[in-house]
């Protein structure tokens, strides 16, 4: 289970542990964003400082319908308690866990600030 808290604009926020390009585990903190299909979305400098390899390129869609292409890196993250492959998109903004990585999993959001964020894995 993996447990997070909504922080004063309503988000739903989780921390993730990622590996780095020493192979340490760096805490990294997510907003869960239901609108992005992909795993994890992160900024430049914060890709530059994981353990990463480029990927295909992403294509993705704007709040605004605007299609946009993105950097792919693989990367690995700890996800409820063993390591898993993921692709990161990278672009500004936050860093933001999406709907294919929640995948397998329940999502409970008690939505008011400081509400509780549980991610349940479901059964196999």
């Amino acid at each position: 289970m993996i447990q997070g808290k909504v922080n004063e604009k309503g988000q739903a926020l989780v921390v993730i542990e990622a590996l780095d390009r020493d192979g340490w585990l760096q805490p990294l903190e997510f907003v869960l964003d239901t609108g992005f299909t992909g795993d994890l979305l992160l900024s430049a400098d914060v890709i530059q400082r994981l353990a990463v390899v480029p990927h295909d390129e992403i294509n993705a869609a704007l709040a605004d319908g605007q299609g946009v292409k993105l950097n792919g890196w693989l990367g690995s993250v700890f996800w409820h308690n063993r390591m898993r492959s993921v692709v990161m998109a990278q672009a500004d903004g936050e860093p933001l866990l999406g709907t294919k990585l929640l995948q397998g999993n329940r999502v409970t959001i008690d939505v008011r600030v400081d509400g509780d964020v549980v991610i349940e894995e479901l059964g196999r």
